[in-house]
């Protein structure tokens, strides 16, 4: 019952109730992984302060992989497990991936999929709608508003629908085009993946598309109503992890998290008979 007070001041705060044992194994693997980055950092610059943040920023890693695919993929817990590992691999390789435009993202998933069982609290929206400003500008994402519209627009158009969506949606949009009017960034200046990695992201995420188009039913129930949840908003949120990732493919470091999470998933339906075997209708 304790875990349930969050729902109080938010909608989509899903606590780690260590009663499942998959909650459990994160609990405790956060910690680790804390200990493997602070390990890490030292060997590359003997720093104890930059040490310690880094051993913050993989338990957040950790933790956020694992979140955000247990939202874009809510009936496949391996698959979590197996985009935890990328994540903390990517956090290895990359040293300081982008964590914040990853949060964001898993907050803007859950509007739209409500795996809580509620829609979002009106203080929901607003502070997704600050953060995804404070994300555009401090990773230099103008595209990302446009994915925070797409989410909240969702939102408002879908199964019971919470029309004010639209203007927190619309207020986000228009957060990308001051920025890219401020900046002097057109469309047309995103370029063609030309690196290997970018390559292979693009593949995934290709992949990952295709898995949205084959989804035809989901089995997860809300956390609250215990009430199946609604294939199209399911669909939809997977549509927001998409192209959060895709937006920022000409900058992958930042969007690496969300592509670990994506690629992570991609591996899990190798190993599922849903995938092999679409369901029919």
């Amino acid at each position: 019952m304790a875990n349930r007070r969050i729902y109080q001041y938010t909608s989509i705060g899903r606590p780690l109730d260590p009663s499942f044992p998959t909650n459990r194994a994160v609990l405790v693997l956060m910690p680790l992984a804390a200990v493997v980055g602070a390990a890490a950092d030292w060997y590359r610059h003997a720093d104890p302060m930059l040490a310690v943040q880094q051993a913050v920023l993989f338990a957040l890693v950790v933790f956020v992989s694992w979140a955000l695919a247990r939202e874009l993929d809510p009936d496949d817990n391996a698959a979590a497990f197996i985009s935890l590992g990328s994540g903390l691999l990517v956090s290895l390789v990359l040293g300081s991936p982008g964590v914040l435009i990853a949060f964001v993202t898993l907050g803007l998933v859950r509007i739209v999929n409500r795996s809580t069982g509620l829609s979002a609290r009106r203080s929901d929206s607003i502070v997704l709608m600050i953060l995804t400003i404070v994300v555009i500008y401090v990773t230099g994402s103008p595209l990302f508003g446009a994915v925070a519209a797409l989410a909240f627009i969702l939102d408002g158009s879908l199964k019971e629908p919470l029309r004010q969506q639209w203007v927190f949606g619309l207020i986000c949009l228009g957060a990308s085009i001051v920025y890219m009017v401020d900046h002097d960034i057109s469309p047309g200046q995103v370029r063609v993946p030309d690196t290997l990695f970018e390559w292979l992201s693009l593949l995934f995420l290709l992949i990952f598309a295709l898995n949205i188009l084959l989804t035809r039913k989901v089995r997860s129930k809300g956390d609250v109503n215990h009430r199946l949840l609604d294939t199209k908003r399911v669909r939809g949120g997977m549509a927001v992890g998409l192209f959060a990732a895709f937006q920022g493919i000409n900058d992958l470091p930042e969007v690496a998290v969300i592509v670990a999470v994506i690629a992570g998933i991609c591996v899990g339906m190798a190993f599922r008979r849903r995938f092999r075997t679409p369901v029919a209708g």
